[in-house]
């Protein structure tokens, strides 16, 4: 298992892509803090702060297409009948692709917070004290950014556990890009439809959308907890059980592909 792991993460170090996609986050980071150091006023910088200078949705599509990728790779180039002969199983095999993923999602996401508290104090060491409140919030800046760091992440992975699913069972990477981005994205466009669906029958509060909203209940619980309908416990253990189940099916069907 071990030797597989470093396997994966080599063979994810070695991507052109991967590199490219890292500088990118990178300069998005810096390009928005330098636009909020210019342009306070359309360019919020206690807000900009708190989202990580709008690195995490970017952040989001690029391990939702690692995720695919590392998955649908041995499918598309027929390179998994060579993995397997090498392998205990192929539920090794998938399980080191997941924890080679879960490093990449954890370096990256320590990245832009390190490079987000960097922007901070090049930029405005002056303008807020990680301290300050933002009008309305019971929460100092630095909660309230660690807070979102954190739902952000739980919600990540249950993104990428549909994205494993959908690989394992489809073999395209394209496919499972796809449908990653369109979930992803599918929270704002149906959000009040869904809220209003939830209001009239109550058990479709359960769905896997639903607690896409966990990141949002944290910073305000009483207001999306309505909507929701579900405690903020309830959503990151729901995440948790979605997260599980989906990983499970996936590792099911990874398990009986032909290669």
């Amino acid at each position: 298992m071990l030797r597989l792991y470093k396997q994966e993460v080599f063979k994810l170090l070695k991507k052109r892509s991967t590199l490219i996609l890292v500088v990118l986050l990178v300069m998005q980071n810096i390009v928005f803090a330098i636009f909020a150091d210019v342009d306070s006023t359309h360019f919020i910088p206690k807000r900009l702060f708190i989202a990580n200078f709008s690195t995490s949705s970017y952040l989001t599509l690029v391990m939702i297409a690692a995720a695919a990728a590392i998955i649908t790779s041995e499918f598309e180039y027929d390179t998994l009948k060579n993995l397997v002969p090498h392998a205990t199983s192929r539920q090794a095999i998938i399980i080191s692709k997941w924890l080679a993923i879960l490093t990449y999602s954890l370096g990256l996401y320590l990245l832009i917070s390190l490079l987000s508290l960097l922007n901070k104090f090049l930029f405005f060491n002056q303008t807020f004290a990680l301290t300050d409140k933002i009008a309305g919030m019971k929460i100092p800046i630095w909660q309230q950014w660690l807070i979102t760091i954190a739902g952000g992440y739980v919600n990540l992975w249950l993104i990428l556990s549909l994205v494993f699913l959908i690989a394992a069972a489809l073999k395209k990477s394209s496919t499972a890009i796809s449908l990653g981005i369109v979930g992803y994205f599918s929270l704002t466009i149906i959000g009040t439809l869904m809220f209003q669906l939830i209001k009239k029958w109550e058990f479709l509060k359960w769905n896997p959308l639903n607690f896409l909203n966990y990141p949002s209940q944290l910073i305000f619980p009483q207001i999306v907890g309505k909507m929701t309908r579900l405690s903020t416990t309830q959503l990151l253990w729901g995440n948790l059980v979605y997260i599980m189940i989906f990983l499970g099916i996936g590792l099911y069907f990874f398990s009986r592909k032909e290669a």
